[in-house]
């Protein structure tokens, strides 16, 4: 039991740091998207497989290697800091203020869901090599099933309460000034990410140049 609870509070002290599948998701559901719960599905998905991966010593093996745990790193940070500031520019600027409210179609919603969290570095490096390497140090494969499925439970109680709350939300929240509003408060969380990361970053290279 005390593994599956470590699991658990492992992956949910990662998986609540705003990144780009919080953002689509909150803001999917504030614009009473009826696909924002079926996004939710789709992360609590990629995360069960990522987290398996890792278990079974994918993660492991990426944490022995400091260079392309660097890399993963690095290319995370530089994710995290695009998408900040884009969100900044979209808050700061306007941009397309009417289509943020816009419902999109369920394919584009579904495929900018499978973007953000396969091609997310992030998700990657926090799934794979923190969760998943975490699992692989136990000794047994049945250990390391157990602590990742507490890690899943964590991405599926998280996404869905984020998604339903979100949506609940987004009866109260209307108008353009209020998604602006919305755009800098997660573009600052973001570039602040970026910015943790990027000093684990400069940490990481300076044990890979000893």
């Amino acid at each position: 039991m005390m593994v599956f609870v470590s699991g658990m509070a492992m992956a949910a002290s990662l998986i609540v740091a705003i990144g780009p599948q919080n953002a689509l998701l909150i803001r999917h559901g504030l614009a009473q998207v009826p696909t924002v719960f079926a996004i939710a599905g789709i992360f609590v998905a990629v995360d069960m497989v990522l987290i398996s991966m890792g278990a079974l010593g994918v993660g492991s093996l990426v944490s022995q290697l400091p260079e392309l745990k660097l890399t993963l790193a690095a290319i995370a940070a530089a994710f995290f800091l695009y998408y900040g500031l884009s969100s900044l520019w979209r808050g700061i600027v306007g941009g397309n203020d009417d289509g943020l409210l816009q419902p999109a179609t369920a394919g584009s919603a579904y495929g900018s869901a499978i973007a953000v969290s396969i091609a997310n570095p992030g998700v990657l490096f926090d799934t794979v090599v923190l969760v998943g390497g975490l699992a692989s140090r136990y000794g047994d494969l049945g250990t390391r099933m157990v602590f990742s499925s507490g890690a899943v439970a964590a991405s599926l109680l998280w996404f869905s309460t984020l998604a339903a709350t979100s949506y609940l939300a987004g009866r109260y929240v209307k108008g353009t000034t209020v998604w602006r509003v919305l755009d800098i408060g997660l573009g600052v969380l973001m570039v602040i990410l970026a910015a943790k990361l990027t000093s684990d970053v400069m940490a990481l290279a300076r044990i890979v140049m000893v």
